[in-house]
This record gives C-alpha cells, sequence and structure tokens, in this order.
C-alpha cells in the first residue's frame, strides 16, 4: 500500500526486478568457515562411560542422527543431564 505517496522509477524498478538465481547479488557468496561455526551451534555427542566424541553435529542433524526430541535435547543442553547414555553438550568436553 502505498498511502498517497509517490515513488521514484529507481524504486519501482528495483522491487519489481527479478532476483532469482544469478540475479540475486548474494547468488554464490561463500561463508567462512567462522561465519558457519556460528550458525550451525554445533552440539558434541560423547559417549558417557567412556568420554568419548561420538561425534559434532548441527542441532537438527543431531536431533535426526539420536532419534531425540527437541524439548529432550535442550533440556540435555541445560541441565547436563545424561539421556540414553550420551552427554549432549554445545561446548567440547576437556579430559
Amino acid at each position: 500500500m502505498s498511502y498517497g505517496k509517490t515513488f521514484s522509477p529507481e524504486f519501482l524498478d528495483q522491487q519489481t526486478k527479478d532476483k532469482s538465481g544469478a540475479l540475486n547479488p548474494m547468488f554464490g557468496q561463500v561463508k567462512s568457515m567462522e561465519t558457519l561455526a556460528k550458525l550451525y551451534k554445533l552440539i558434541h555427542v560423547y559417549d558417557a562411560e567412556t568420554l568419548t566424541l561420538l561425534g559434532s553435529y548441527p542441532t537438527v542433524v543431531c536431533k535426526k542422527t539420536y532419534n531425540i526430541g527437541y524439548d529432550t535435547l535442550s533440556r540435555c543442553l541445560n541441565t547436563g543431564e545424561i539421556y540414553k547414555g550420551r552427554i549432549f553438550t554445545r561446548l567440547p568436553l576437556t579430559t
């Protein structure tokens, strides 16, 4: 809705321009490893008995890999609870 405003031809052109695929200004941009690490929010999974690292996963992949619900996963992350013989943590454990 314009609410009685008049827009410049440049603005209207920008609004109706095709920005799909290669015409998108962000097309082909590669994020650095530091940026990806911030976006992924990795969860480190350890065996509870031996404290060996089973893997580091993004949240969604961790949920699917270990067949765990988001509520249970967040509870384990917040309280440090051991679930099915595994420790889920955001920070790597130091032994």
